[in-house]
């Protein structure tokens, strides 16, 4: 990726890309998605083949695709699970049921309570940053529940995809990956296709 989710073409970028990051992978994959319009998005610009291949949230209860996904690897078959949030965490996906990860961007969220939003101001008041005393700290932990999904057992291996370039370039990113276990990082150059 070239482009910051910030951007106005991060999203496209995103699409074309998806196919790349799924073809190479022969088992069971999961993406997380911080948005239903982006995993919408990225669905409808896969191929036909690919498509079939995605068990997407919302289109069953999460046991139901869970099962699905299970009964398909284990019959020797490729499978996909596209979700948000909730299949980021408290799933158990060992082994084959989850080779690869795909998050789609760092999954930083506004304060949602009264409490937070108090807390928030109090801190800018002080002088204090709430993004890196509150948001940060938040998604770091999300980022390693979400990264946790492919590395499930002792052997477990499995490759964790950042599509979010402030990873390695924001010092917040820095901070994040540091508080990963020690995975190698490696920064391919994709080509979208």
């Amino acid at each position: 990726m070239t482009q910051s989710p910030k951007s106005a073409g991060f999203s496209e970028e995103l699409c074309k890309l998806m196919p790349t990051l799924l073809k190479k992978h022969k088992h069971g994959q999961l993406v997380l998605f911080t948005s239903k319009s982006q995993m919408n998005a990225c669905y409808m610009a896969l191929s036909k083949d690919l498509r079939s291949l995605v068990l997407m949230q919302g289109d069953g209860s999460r046991t139901q695709l869970l099962k699905e996904h299970t009964r398909r690897i284990e019959e020797g078959e490729r499978s996909i699970l596209f979700g948000l949030q909730s299949f980021g965490e408290g799933i158990d996906l060992p082994g084959k049921l989850c080779e690869h990860v795909v998050i789609d961007k760092l999954p930083f969220t506004p304060p949602n309570s009264p409490v937070e939003e108090a807390l928030a101001e109090w801190l800018s008041q002080q002088g204090r940053d709430p993004f890196s005393e509150i948001s940060v700290p938040r998604a770091a932990m999300k980022l390693a529940q979400w990264s946790g999904r492919g590395v499930r057992t002792i052997t477990d291996h499995a490759i964790i995809t950042v599509c979010d370039i402030r990873l390695v370039t924001m010092r917040y990113g820095q901070q994040m990956l540091s508080g990963l276990p020690p995975f190698p990082v490696i920064r391919p150059k994709l080509e979208a296709t």
